[in-house]
């Protein structure tokens, strides 16, 4: 993400808010981490509505989301960095990671106004984000830990879906939430439908409205504990 522009809450950080806050109302005393926090909207959220105590550990890749997350966020059991994915966690182990990290697929990302002043790399698929997050996860979330992940549907889902359920014993997905996508869809629609054609994104056309939807993945209990 560049500095030009911060992620604020949207439809996405309000699934992951409400998945989260059940995982997290079950446990104590927790040590979370929110990777791609934005302006801390999911954190300040959860602790809000949050009766038990845990540890909360928050990072973005944009110095700028971190100071708003500061700005936004008064507690005392929480640790705020900037850096990529895992990088600045050397060496900590969490309960409960919750990923909001960029995952739309690029040629639809380009054509968007949601990222306009906000770097993203997130390949053809959108996974690409995903994938180096998938290759960390063993390393930094402990081995009957949770991940809190969204699937959106302007991404390959059916591809993300396959990774998390070959990486964890348990994966439920919340119900999808339907959304209509705004004008810049339509307009660039015989790109949208060559990625539709190739299921590399999924879209729906009612009435002359596309609508995308979006879920929640939680997945409990990694199948192999090793670190690569």
């Amino acid at each position: 993400m560049t500095e030009n522009k911060i992620f604020k809450e949207n439809l996405t950080s309000k699934l992951l808010q409400k998945q989260a806050l059940r995982v997290l109302m079950k446990l104590n005393k927790k040590n979370v981490c929110e990777i791609g926090c934005g302006d801390g909207n999911i954190s300040n959220f959860l602790l809000s509505n949050l009766k038990k105590t845990h540890y909360f550990h928050i990072s973005d890749i944009s110095r700028s989301a971190i100071i708003q997350a500061k700005k936004k966020i008064d507690y005392n059991n929480i640790i705020f960095k900037v850096g990529n994915l895992f990088s600045p966690w050397k060496e900590k182990k969490f309960d409960l990671v919750i990923s909001d990290v960029s995952s739309l697929s690029q040629p639809v990302a380009d054509k968007s106004p949601w990222y306009k002043g906000v770097k993203s790399d997130c390949g053809v698929d959108g996974l690409k984000n995903v994938n180096k997050l998938m290759k960390q996860i063993n390393k930094y979330l402990k081995p009957d830990g949770i991940l809190v992940i969204p699937l959106i549907s302007l991404s390959n889902t059916i591809e993300l879906k396959k990774k998390l359920k070959k990486k964890f014993k348990y994966l439920k997905e919340s119900k999808r939430t339907y959304w209509p996508i705004p004008k810049f869809f339509k307009q660039n629609i015989r790109l949208f439908d060559k990625l539709l054609e190739k299921k590399i994104i999924y879209y729906e056309e009612k009435f002359g409205i596309y609508l995308a939807y979006t879920s929640i993945a939680i997945c409990k209990k990694l199948k192999d504990n090793s670190v690569r």
